[in-house]
């Protein structure tokens, strides 16, 4: 036998959107007929119940929330459900708005047992803080049938199960209007009398649609069911309960979507080195941020980090409606282990470092110092990527100075020569070309110079030793 386990959230977006209002009568309504359809323990003490109308409930309690329903909300909301528990269950299928189907058998092996599996999953599901009604069954309807009305029924038992479903009547099932209205004309009002109708019967009197129902229901008929499958690449939005015009408000809601990356990227085993954060903006075009890694993260918390050393930059010009996310760049995790006998060296990484610094004063601003091939000594280094692994050439045992000015700047202080001359000769392939004999010199303050004669017998300071 094939077993399942259905879970139902009766109240999906009022859990996941309106939490917070708790201790505040909250419901959500359906915009075309205006009728309760969620409602939140403070707003059922006030005695407003499920398909209630909004006048009704407005009398009820004068300080009620209220809030449409959005279909395309709640879709998003059960999809990350469904991302949520893919990490500890497979062939997970989605049935909008309100539910989603496990396939339970093939996870019995690998948590021992349905019990374990089930602690498991309620577990990790709990952290959500969403309600949820449940049931397992030998087909979806059945284990669906028992979840919407929150049976919360976990057994392998089939005879258990069936027994359970006789008492539920018939609009309480996928059936049609219809198909329901045509039963009860013929004294079949629930579960338990539909079953006792053989098979023949009803496929002559009733439609094809009620004996695949009834097949699918029993198991004796295939239900096909879509499994679901993460996203390749990461792009959530997410659309805020108010206007936001302060940068620093932007925290909790980004926080969010930081929360959804990192199980993204743990579940693919990856890290992201570049995010863009999009800004939907009121009367205003979209503004986005991007937020670099040079070691690659997947942590929220790491990530927040970076964030808001970058946001502390930024100043709204419009108030902020809806938050984009997505990754520009991202690769896979690469393991990485401290030196058995040096241990750990140091709090922070070079890369984290580098992170840290692109995100307080910007990415352009950050650069590492390579040495380049151009015997000049003004052009000696080179700026470069900071993520860059710079290669050690060899050191041709010249005695350099530490310091070099940006420019050669006129000698106006005596000193004394102590080593040279050292004639550069060299330039002539891009216009560039000197001509100069460089010494090392001391000054009567004692500092060690690096100085220069041109062709024009003019004496440059060109660095200082150290």
């Amino acid at each position: 036998m094939t077993l399942w386990i259905y879970l139902h959230f009766p109240a999906l977006q009022l859990d996941a959107l309106f939490a917070e209002q708790k201790t505040q009568a909250t419901v959500i309504i359906d915009s075309k007929h205006f009728q309760v359809i969620q409602c939140n323990a403070e707003a059922e003490q006030q005695g407003i119940q499920i398909g209630m109308g909004l006048g009704c409930a407005s009398a009820l309690c004068h300080s009620l929330q209220v809030h449409p329903y959005d279909a395309k909300q709640e879709q998003f909301i059960l999809t990350d459900i469904a991302q949520w528990l893919y990490l500890i269950t497979s062939d997970i299928a989605l049935f909008p708005p309100h539910g989603l189907l496990l396939k339970v058998t093939n996870m019995l092996s690998l948590y021992g047992g349905l019990d374990a599996y089930w602690k498991t999953l309620q577990t990790h599901l709990n952290t959500l803080n969403i309600h949820y009604g449940y049931s397992s069954g030998f087909s979806p309807y059945s284990a669906m049938l028992l979840a919407k009305s929150a049976a919360n029924l976990l057994s392998q038992d089939k005879e258990q199960i069936i027994t359970a479903l006789y008492p539920y009547p018939l609009p309480a099932t996928e059936l049609e209007q219809k198909q329901v209205e045509a039963l009860a004309r013929v004294g079949v009002q629930n579960i338990h009398e539909l079953l006792s109708l053989p098979m023949q019967d009803i496929a002559r009197r009733f439609d094809i649609d009620l004996v695949n129902y009834v097949g699918r229901l029993m198991g004796q008929f295939k239900h096909p069911v879509t499994f679901y499958h993460p996203p390749e690449k990461f792009k959530h939005y997410l659309e805020l309960l108010f206007e936001i015009e302060n940068i620093q408000w932007l925290e909790k809601p980004l926080m969010i979507q930081l929360n959804k990356l990192e199980l993204f990227l743990t579940l693919r085993n990856q890290v992201a080195y570049e995010l863009e954060l999009t800004l939907h903006q009121r009367d205003h075009t979209d503004g986005k941020i991007n937020f670099t890694s040079a070691c690659g993260d997947y942590k929220a918390s790491q990530w927040w980090r970076l964030c808001q050393l970058t946001l502390e930059s930024i100043k709204l010009e419009a108030p902020v409606q809806g938050l984009t996310l997505n990754i520009i760049r991202s690769g896979d995790l690469e393991s990485t282990s401290n030196d058995i006998f040096n241990g750990p060296q140091g709090q922070q990484s070079e890369l984290e470092l580098i992170s840290l610094l692109q995100a307080k004063i910007g990415k352009d601003k950050v650069h590492k110092v390579a040495l380049s091939d151009d015997p000049r000594p003004e052009r000696a280094t080179q700026l470069c990527d900071p993520s860059q692994i710079i290669a050690t050439k060899p050191n041709p045992h010249r005695t350099r100075p530490a310091f070099i000015l940006p420019t050669p700047q006129p000698l106006h202080e005596t000193v004394s020569i102590v080593q040279g001359p050292e004639r550069f000769v060299t330039g002539w392939w891009d216009g560039g070309d000197i001509v100069r004999d460089y010494f090392i010199a001391r000054s009567h303050t004692g500092r060690w110079l690096w100085i220069f004669r041109d062709q024009e017998k003019r004496w440059f300071l060109h660095g200082q030793f150290s």
